[in-house]
């Protein structure tokens, strides 16, 4: 605001390069917002599956078929597996949204918010697929063979296989999962947005 004649009249907004805001901030801001409001409600979601399970569960009077049994005995066996991923969720979900609140909000701290989402996620990707191959699929693997078995059907030739086509999928998952916190980190950093944010930030 500058004073002339007794007036105040107000410069026009900076068009230097520097004072410009990188479209980046905002687009990525809006994203991950979005992004972790979806992981929040699946977070919510899950819990509620791993509550309601049980009601769902039905139980013949004269006790479970084998069939039953054997889904049920799944089920148990993925208890902590499943509550492993819905407490990793719920924290990059967190982290995600906190950061996209930051960057919307031009903070100097949003940028050291995004990277460690960004680091949180990748860290939560990596164990989630460990966690997977080594818990969950085999427990998955021996489950489908045994109601397999029980139904007195041949097995087919694709039993023998399924194991790699589970891995196959986990690692095709994770590969196209990190795509989005590899666009933050590289897009964020740029010098453009450090020099902005360090100049404008509030």
């Amino acid at each position: 605001m500058v004073i002339m004649n007794g007036k105040e009249i107000e410069q026009p907004p900076s068009t230097s390069p520097d004072d410009i805001e990188p479209g980046r901030l905002r687009v990525f801001g809006v994203c991950h917002i979005v992004f972790g409001g979806l992981g929040l409600m699946n977070v919510v979601g899950g819990v509620a599956m791993q509550f309601f399970q049980r009601l769902w569960t039905f139980t013949p009077p004269n006790g479970p078929d084998k069939l039953q049994e054997i889904q049920n005995e799944m089920y148990r066996d993925l208890t902590a597996y499943t509550w492993v991923t819905i407490t990793m969720s719920l924290i990059v979900g967190v982290l995600i949204l906190r950061a996209g609140i930051a960057l919307t909000k031009r903070r100097q701290s949003s940028l050291r918010l995004s990277n460690i989402y960004v680091l949180s996620s990748l860290i939560a990707k990596i164990v989630s697929v460990v966690l997977f191959l080594v818990v969950a699929m085999p427990v998955i693997e021996e489950a489908v063979t045994a109601m397999l078995e029980e139904s007195s059907a041949a097995l087919p030739g694709w039993v023998g296989g399924l194991q790699v086509f589970i891995a196959v999928i986990g690692v095709i998952s994770f590969l196209f999962s990190t795509i989005y916190p590899l666009c933050a980190l590289l897009m964020l950093n740029k010098p453009q947005v450090r020099e902005y944010l360090a100049r404008h930030g509030r």
